[in-house]
């Protein structure tokens, strides 16, 4: 045996750097592969059965109700049907900022009985303020978030009754009293309500709650409440809701019986039954499957026998959600007071059209999905057809503002041109890339143009793929390239649309703005955005022809033989002209001087907040007697209210926030 006392020599002396690949067990949680090692070990000794109980399932609160089911399965069979959908989120950094977004948003307008915003409410009390809420849970280390949808939810006289004797269920399975607010939704077909819990319980401990009871327990409740709220579903009920399923173009629980039928795809429906719910199922089944049929998922390849196409069950999920979509779509253009969406619609695909761009007016926005906080955008394009885009985890979803002018496009899922040129440099010096290096590599290379590989390098260190030394040096993997892509690739599952705003104003704004509009950046681009002479893109090309006619008015374009010609550095010359007008009214309001920004100056002042100008948006900094506007980045918006300091560069501001330091914007 070895002995780590006595002498300096034994000293163990760890070394810190960057996590590196842990093989198959990579990222998963310590105590998460013990739990699998004691079920495998006990699997050994006692059999596969008896290994189910290290899953790590069942531990937790509630977890001796996980297994809660009724007596028969003719009581289940007749049990009023809840779908609840849960979900553990994190509070740590950027989730608090995000369960903020959530809050809001849940309680948006429209989603009451009567049109209006959503109302919070708790065990007690009809009004909640969200915002105290949240404040007294700033320190909580998760919260967890329910959809409960009752099938049968329009027949309740008051969803708020049976939330709260659901959440009064809950704190006996749990054996604890719990914080939590809730929100009715009646703004789409099934209404529903939003349940926010704490994750603390009553003795101020972090609340754990059983994964049996999140995936099963808590359903299983749900369900024998509403039963005993409503009586059981009568034969009648249920005989409806099974014939409407024949037809529809979703999957439904009769593909479900389908296909567990199913042996290798085919399915035997020789020998109908005689009477009773055999019959009618065998009925549901055969008229089901001739649907599907005429979807060309399944045949007849002799009488009786029929085969299941693989792809059977992906078709109809998808058909399902197209279904879903199209009605977002046509509740968005009903909203905005459109015509009815007509055929020329199309579902944007990132994974699908990785060059393509879709230029147009945002007419509506929502959840995709509200658990998972998923938004959706509804796009009026200069290309005559509406798009729907799902663009994922968005935390600046309140900045789309109805009307205003965006671009989407598929997020870049490779490496940038900076991540080669990182990589270049460090292949020719063992590893290692700094600024001297790049200097070395490329002497033409300015000294913003390094910082942004910097900034990109202390992006990916937080990801663990980059290391810092102490001397500015930065230690490169071999494998760079390959772990950038795998970033990129996995955070675009999460967010995979870039959103542009090219303007926060409508085109009759723009048409006679003082500042650069997003209409003369078209109309002095040297490639023109193809555009439908229909809808929205007749639109603009109307309010095109009428910002020529404004700017020719202005002086700042004159017609000759060859069209119209426009003043030189024109985009230019109208930024300055609106910066100066809007910052003479700061000036008049505040009693301080406006001090523009030029290259190489240096700002420093607090950060107040963002200003709207037809040229983009800018940010307000002020200083004891003068301030200043200059364009705005979203790296800003960490220090409002606090002191920043930049440099002018040639296009951009080079920004230090607070204590940190090298945090740039391009």
């Amino acid at each position: 045996m070895c002995s780590l006392a006595g002498t300096d020599d034994d000293d163990f002396k760890p070394k810190l750097g960057r996590f590196r690949d842990l093989g198959k067990n990579s990222g998963k949680r310590y105590v998460t592969r013990v739990l699998n090692a004691v079920g495998k070990k006990n699997a050994r000794f006692h059999g596969p059965q008896r290994s189910l109980g290290f899953t790590g399932r069942n531990i937790g609160r509630g977890n001796h109700t996980a297994a809660f089911r009724n007596s028969s399965a003719q009581a289940r069979f007749r049990q009023r049907r809840v779908v609840i959908k849960a979900r553990f989120v994190k509070l740590a950094g950027a989730g608090f900022r995000k369960a903020g977004a959530h809050m809001r948003y849940v309680q948006r307008d429209g989603v009451s009985k009567e049109g209006a915003p959503g109302k919070l409410y708790n065990a007690i009390r009809d009004e909640v303020d969200g915002d105290k809420f949240l404040d007294q849970a700033k320190n909580d280390r998760h919260q967890f978030r329910f959809i409960v949808s009752p099938e049968d939810a329009a027949e309740l006289g008051d969803m708020k009754i049976y939330t709260r004797d659901l959440m009064d269920q809950m704190e006996k399975d749990l054996g604890t009293k719990l914080d939590w607010v809730a929100v009715d939704h009646y703004n789409t077909d099934h209404p529903h309500t939003h349940i926010i819990v704490r994750g603390i319980a009553d003795d101020g401990k972090d609340l754990i709650i059983a994964k049996d009871y999140m995936a099963s327990g808590f359903r299983e409740r749900a369900s024998a409440l509403m039963t005993d709220e409503l009586g059981p579903r009568h034969d009648h009920e249920i005989q409806s809701a099974l014939r409407r399923e024949v037809t529809q173009d979703r999957f439904t629980s009769i593909d479900r019986k389908l296909l567990s039928m199913a042996d290798g795809g085919m399915i035997d429906m020789r020998g109908q039954p005689p009477e009773g719910y055999a019959r009618f199922n065998y009925a549901l089944s055969l008229g089901r499957l001739e649907k599907l049929r005429d979807m060309q998922l399944a045949s007849e390849t002799e009488p009786g026998i029929w085969h299941l196409s693989s792809e059977t069950e992906s078709t109809l999920r998808d058909l399902g959600m197209r279904g879903d979509i199209i009605k977002t779509m046509h509740a968005e253009m009903t909203r905005s007071g459109k015509p009815t969406l007509s055929k020329d619609y199309e579902i944007f695909r990132p994974k699908d059209e990785q060059s393509k761009k879709i230029v147009g007016k945002l007419i509506g926005k929502g959840l995709s999905d509200e658990l998972n906080d998923r938004y959706y955008l509804v796009v009026e394009g200069v290309d005559g057809k509406t798009h729907y885009a799902d663009i994922g985890q968005a935390t600046d979803i309140e900045a789309y503002k109805t009307g205003s002018i965006i671009e989407l496009s598929p997020k870049n899922t490779g490496p940038r041109n900076t991540d080669h040129t990182i990589a270049e440099i460090a292949n020719a010096n063992k590893g290692l890339y700094s600024a001297e290096l790049h200097v070395r590599h490329d002497r033409k290379a300015s000294n913003e143009f390094i910082k942004a590989h910097i900034r990109r390098l202390e992006g990916l260190r937080r990801n663990n793929i980059a290391r810092r030394f102490a001397d500015g040096t930065w230690e490169i993997p071999d494998d760079y390239l390959r772990e950038v892509s795998d970033l990129v690739k996995h955070q675009a599952r999460f967010s995979p649309v870039n959103v542009a705003t090219q303007s926060q104003f409508s085109l009759e704004v723009q048409i006679q703005a003082t500042g650069a509009t997003w209409l003369d950046r078209s109309l002095l681009a040297p490639s023109k955005i193809p555009m439908s002479n229909t809808g929205f893109g007749a639109e603009v090309d109307d309010a095109l022809k009428q910002r020529q006619a404004h700017l020719v008015e202005e002086g700042f374009a004159q017609k000759t033989t060859n069209g119209i010609r426009y003043q030189r550095d024109l985009l230019k010359t109208l930024e300055q002209r609106e910066v100066s007008k809007v910052a003479e009214g700061i000036s008049k309001q505040t009693g301080k001087t406006f001090r523009p920004a030029q290259k190489g100056d240096k700002i420093e002042g607090v950060y107040l907040k963002p200003v709207e100008l037809a040229s983009g948006r800018y940010a307000l900094i002020e200083k004891s007697k003068e301030f200043k506007l200059v364009p705005w980045r979203s790296v800003l918006e960490r220090a409002r209210g606090q002191v920043v300091s930049g440099v002018v560069g040639g296009s951009s501001i080079s920004w230090d926030i607070g204590n940190k330091r090298g945090v740039g914007i391009s």
